[in-house]
């Protein structure tokens, strides 16, 4: 595809694809229109800005819209000022919420909201339309409702006819490959935020009485490793692998399959060879600096303890707060890969960089 002279609206660019997403197709030349919402120009300008840095965001055109309104919320002035001027439109706003409590705001930003964006290409006369779904929408039947609405979303794109579609289906995405740098902290870091936020709190009770933290069932060594002598218990395969993928090798890839590969059709956007989820765990806590926490597997043969110490009262709400991963940790399909150029091997070294960028982020709660 020639890229010179493509104009590009973009949705999601606040978001931890899509923001990434802005700065490659700056990169490459492209003209960028971001769908922001909010009232007021400066709000939109300094929320994008937040995220890619004020420089890159005054190369932008910034719109507002809001993608669960009809015509994705999007102005009769500025519709009429962008008709037959966008040549692409990219689609990476939505809800990442798979919590079965949460089915109609799932559906209503990811159906209704994708719904809205497509009727936006339509009117603006769009040709091409991308959009980023997940290779967990490949899960028949779907585990959660956001796996449900990522495939009905996908049916939506592959049977409009008013243009040539794209699918993008990414795993679980983390940060930039060289630093860790990630504008959100979910999936890989909402399952170990927790425990990071648990050390934090532990420590300041060491440093407050080591005496009562023993007693209480944990102490810290001298390399500042959390030591939980009251083991904690988590849901985790031996077995399956746990899908992991840069951002930035995940939106360059993205667009090269939108300036070389056919349209049409849905592309994996996976790891063909991950690793095992046990040994991700397990490299996880070694670097987070904790130790005591166990598989499931382990948990028959403990003996709890009669008292009622933190930690015992922080494995019940810690079963409770894990239970919407389970499926994600004990099972997982083998994805194929659909660019030559696969992602980045996940060994040690990959995953210090993504966890001490979050460690120094307090993954995504550090204080500004």
């Amino acid at each position: 595809m020639d890229k010179s002279h493509k104009r590009v609206l973009i949705t999601g660019t606040t978001g931890a694809i899509g923001s990434w997403h802005v700065l490659e197709l700056l990169n490459r030349g492209y003209e960028v229109i971001c769908l922001v919402r909010g009232n007021h120009n400066h709000g939109r300008f300094e929320k994008l800005a937040s995220v890619i840095g004020e420089s890159l965001a005054s190369q932008v055109r910034i719109i507002s819209g809001e993608i669960t309104e009809n015509l994705a919320g999007v102005s009769t002035p500025v519709i009429e000022s962008l008709k037959g001027n966008v040549d692409i439109i990219i689609h990476h706003a939505g809800s990442i919420l798979f919590d079965q409590e949460y089915w109609e705001d799932i559906m209503h930003t990811n159906v209704g909201g994708t719904t809205n964006v497509l009727a936006l290409a339509e009117v603006l006369g769009v040709p091409k339309f991308c959009y980023d779904s997940t290779a967990y929408a490949l899960n028949t039947p779907p585990r959660n409702p956001y796996e449900e609405s990522k495939q009905k979303a996908e049916e939506m794109v592959l049977n409009w006819d008013k243009g040539e579609v794209m699918i993008w289906r990414p795993s679980v995405v983390v940060g930039r490959a060289s630093d860790g740098q990630t504008h959100g902290f979910n999936g890989y870091y909402g399952f170990f935020g927790g425990f990071n936020y648990l050390k934090f709190q532990l420590r300041h009770r060491w440093n407050e009485s080591q005496e009562n933290s023993r007693k209480q069932g944990f102490e810290f060594d001298n390399d500042d490793n959390l030591v939980l002598h009251h083991n904690l218990f988590i849901d985790y395969s031996q077995e399956s692998t746990l899908n992991l993928v840069p951002v930035d090798w995940l939106v360059k890839s993205m667009t090269d399959l939108m300036e070389k590969a056919s349209w049409g059709r849905a592309y994996n956007l996976a790891d063909a060879n991950p690793k095992r989820i046990a040994w991700i765990f397990e490299r996880t806590f070694e670097i987070l600096g904790i130790k005591g926490v166990k598989d499931n597997i382990q948990r028959k043969n403990y003996i709890e303890d009669a008292s009622q110490t933190i930690l015992s009262n922080w494995q019940s709400g810690l079963d409770q707060r894990l239970l919407r991963y389970r499926c994600y940790v004990m099972e997982e399909n083998q994805f194929s890969c659909d660019v030559v150029d696969g992602p980045p091997t996940v060994d040690e070294y990959f995953l210090r960089t993504m966890l001490n960028y979050a460690i120094g982020e307090r993954f995504g709660h550090k204080r500004r």
